[in-house]
């Protein structure tokens, strides 16, 4: 079986530290675009959101360099959770839980960042990015 999501986008809000029970968890929300013709020649353009949770290490460091507007390149699985909702009602959302985070631009003009890859295996900071 495979269960494996790779994600070109940008962020659509800065990247969100949670708590989780000791191990750090970070949330991002990226959106991603598809552009077609349709049958009449227009141009059509469509936008999905997706939620991107990554845990430890990679958590960290997403916290600190994943910004609104950043282009990302994001490699993980993906997850589904159940859960109730304030009205009692059960509810589902499904997510990709990063394994792999590449920053493709940088923050500012002549930053020394792009290309960056961030993933699980990253110890010290300066390695990392």
């Amino acid at each position: 079986m495979v269960n494996r999501v790779i994600l070109i986008g940008n962020l659509t809000k800065d990247a969100e530290s949670l708590p989780s029970g000791g191990k750090p968890m970070t949330r991002l929300r990226l959106a991603t675009n598809t552009q077609w013709r349709d049958a009449e020649g227009n141009r059509q353009e469509e936008t999905e959101y997706h939620a991107i949770v990554a845990f430890g290490r990679l958590a960290e460091v997403c916290a600190l360099y994943c910004t609104r507007g950043r282009r990302v390149y994001i490699e993980g699985r993906l997850r589904t959770r159940e859960y109730a909702g304030a009205d009692g009602v059960r509810r589902y959302s499904t997510e990709v839980v990063a394994e792999t985070v590449k920053l493709l631009q940088a923050r500012r003009p002549g930053a020394d960042e792009v290309g960056t890859e961030i993933d699980q295996t990253a110890t010290p900071l300066a390695e990392a990015v």
